[in-house]
């Protein structure tokens, strides 16, 4: 699909079956601008779109389904309900056929969305998490062969979201509904996204499993949104057995896997990445022992909690390259670890990926 926007073209290409696909990016990267090219709200300037065997959209045959037509139900942030009807009004809106047929199915999604004792209800005294849940069940009352969400819980509190994130988990269990989410939560995206997309200015960078995408990065652009955030550059400086070292201005040489059919030469730049909680911070009073790749002395600078963890800012080398590491609060207790205290830390060889 691709549509000419005032300062960017989108510019996409997507195979689903019946799974959940996280659409991750930053704001104004083109997210939601594909659910709406899928949905028929907006007209693709070129392209196809094609579900269950049936061509939607088909820009070379003039194709364009309209949107009440399509099958496809779409859920906006804003819950649009209708407000004159009750809960179970909203749920069957959207069912077609017997009345009897309708209140079965009614009655199985509010089982199923936790709305029972509900029924009779207006949207005005609901919570937000209600009302969600009250349009994802009249979204899927239709009877959709794709569900589009986007970012459907960005309203709501941290609990709620929680909980909701858990109920859309067992919605795809029962409802096996090709779905794509869009969202900016990088928690969210680990939480939900089997399968990811990241896109940005507009085209998409890299899609693949959870693991491939969080932990794989194929540029340094996705290495950023996934949290990263501790990202080198360097020059390959040789090779033993399965391991390619680089050697990094700052901070020397770092030994890391070789990645398969990545071509990498002597003398050729290469960037690699570690997660913030793949980082090991060493024990003073262990022996280094087995843990002897890329040992690392560090200044501590920073530190912030985030929960049941910490971040903590280091600092490395002759350069003070910056380093981010994520720890269990225990661990930080337990070693004393506070700003202004000097660490050695191991950047476990099989933890760093080389971005290719």
């Amino acid at each position: 699909l691709k549509k000419q926007l005032e300062d960017f073209e989108v510019g996409v290409d997507l195979r689903l079956d019946e799974e959940l696909l996280v659409l991750f990016g930053p704001s104004g990267a083109g997210k939601t601008m594909i659910l709406k090219m899928i949905s028929g709200i907006v007209a693709p300037d070129e392209g196809r779109v094609a579900a269950g065997g049936e061509v939607l959209f088909d820009s070379a045959n003039g194709i364009n389904l309209p949107v009440r037509k399509r099958k496809v139900g779409y859920l906006f942030q804003d819950y649009a309900l209708f407000p004159h009807m009750t809960v179970e009004e909203n749920i069957a809106y959207g069912i077609e056929g017997l009345r009897g047929a309708a209140g079965k199915k009614v009655h199985e999604l509010l089982g199923l969305m936790r709305l029972t004792g509900l029924e009779k209800r207006r949207p005005h005294e609901l919570s937000g998490g209600q009302k969600q849940r009250t349009a994802l069940a009249r979204t899927l009352a239709a009877e959709p062969r794709v569900l589009l969400l986007d970012e459907p819980f960005s309203a709501l509190d941290y609990q709620v979201r929680e909980k909701l994130r858990a109920d859309l988990v067992n919605i795809h269990r029962v409802y096996p509904i090709t779905t794509v989410l869009v969202t900016h939560d990088l928690e969210e995206a680990f939480m939900l996204g089997k399968k990811i997309a990241v896109i940005n200015n507009g085209v998409i960078e890299q899609s693949g499993t959870r693991e491939d995408v969080f932990y794989r990065p194929r540029t340094r652009n996705v290495a950023r949104f996934m949290g990263v955030r501790n990202i080198f550059a360097g020059v390959v400086c040789g090779f033993e057995d399965a391991s390619v070292l680089i050697d990094t201005p700052d901070i020397g040489v770092i030994k890391a896997p070789r990645p398969q059919a990545s071509g990498l030469s002597v003398g050729q730049e290469a960037s690699f990445c570690i997660r913030p909680e793949e980082i090991l911070v060493i024990r003073p009073d262990r022996v280094l022992g087995r843990v002897q790749d890329n040992i690392l002395e560090c200044d501590i600078t920073g530190s912030i909690g985030k929960g049941s963890t910490h971040i903590l800012y280091l600092e490395t080398g002759h350069g003070r390259t910056p380093l981010k590491v994520e720890l269990p609060n225990f661990v930080v207790r337990k070693l004393e670890l506070a700003v202004g205290r000097r660490v050695k830390v191991s950047l476990k060889k099989e933890n760093i990926w080389v971005i290719p």
